[in-house]
C-alpha cells in the first residue's frame, strides 16, 4: 500500500512541476489561419488587397487637386505632417469611375503613395488554397491572382507593391514638354 501512495505522490508533484513551469514559458505562438485581405469596392467592381502589403486604410481626408497633373492623380492630402499624392484605383486599372472615393489606402514605404477606393467592405481571411494565381479573366495586369471565399465569385487581388513601385518610377521619371 506505501508503493502505490510513494507512486501516487512522485506523480502528483511531476504533475505539480509541470503544472508550474507552463508559467515560465513563453506561450506558443499563435498563427491565425490563412492571410489577411481588405475587400474593398473600386469603380463598383469588388476587389482584394494584402492587409500587410498597406501602412493604413483612413476616410478620404480634404483633398487638394493639383493643376496640370496626369489622370489618375487627384491631388494631394497631408497625413500626419506628411504630404501625399493620391492616385485613384480606378483610372489606375482602367474600370468604371461612377463613385467618388471615400477610402485612402495608404501603401509603399519611406515614399508613401495613397490609393483612392470607393469603398471598404471588411476583412477577410483567406488560406494559401484559396489563393490562386492567374487571376479570374483578370481585365488588368495588377489583378493578377484571385481568392476563392465561400459563396461568393472570385475575387481579383491587386498586386499593391507593383502598382507602387510602377507610380514611384513614373514620378521619378522625367517630365516630357516642361
Amino acid at each position: 500500500m506505501s508503493l502505490s501512495r510513494t507512486r501516487m505522490a512522485l506523480r502528483l508533484d511531476e504533475l505539480r512541476d509541470s503544472f508550474d513551469s507552463s508559467f515560465s514559458r513563453p506561450p506558443p505562438p499563435q498563427q491565425e489561419p490563412g492571410e489577411a485581405l481588405l475587400r474593398l469596392r473600386v469603380g463598383g467592381t469588388p476587389l482584394a488587397v494584402r492587409l500587410g502589403h498597406l501602412s493604413g486604410l483612413h476616410l478620404m481626408p480634404r483633398l487638394v487637386q493639383l493643376p496640370d497633373s496626369p489622370a489618375s492623380l487627384l491631388g494631394v492630402v497631408g497625413l500626419r505632417g506628411q504630404l501625399i499624392a493620391v492616385h485613384d484605383l480606378a483610372a489606375l486599372l482602367n474600370l468604371q469611375t461612377g463613385e467618388s472615393p471615400r477610402w485612402l489606402l495608404l501603401a509603399g514605404g519611406t515614399r508613401r503613395v495613397g490609393l483612392a477606393a470607393s469603398g471598404f467592405e471588411g476583412q477577410v481571411r483567406a488560406t494559401r488554397e484559396q489563393m490562386r494565381p492567374g487571376g479570374s479573366s483578370a481585365s488588368h495586369p495588377l489583378l493578377s491572382a484571385s481568392v476563392l471565399l465561400k459563396d461568393t465569385p472570385p475575387l481579383p487581388v491587386l498586386d499593391i507593391d507593383t502598382l507602387v513601385q510602377k507610380l514611384l518610377e513614373a514620378a521619378a521619371a522625367p517630365q516630357q514638354g516642361r
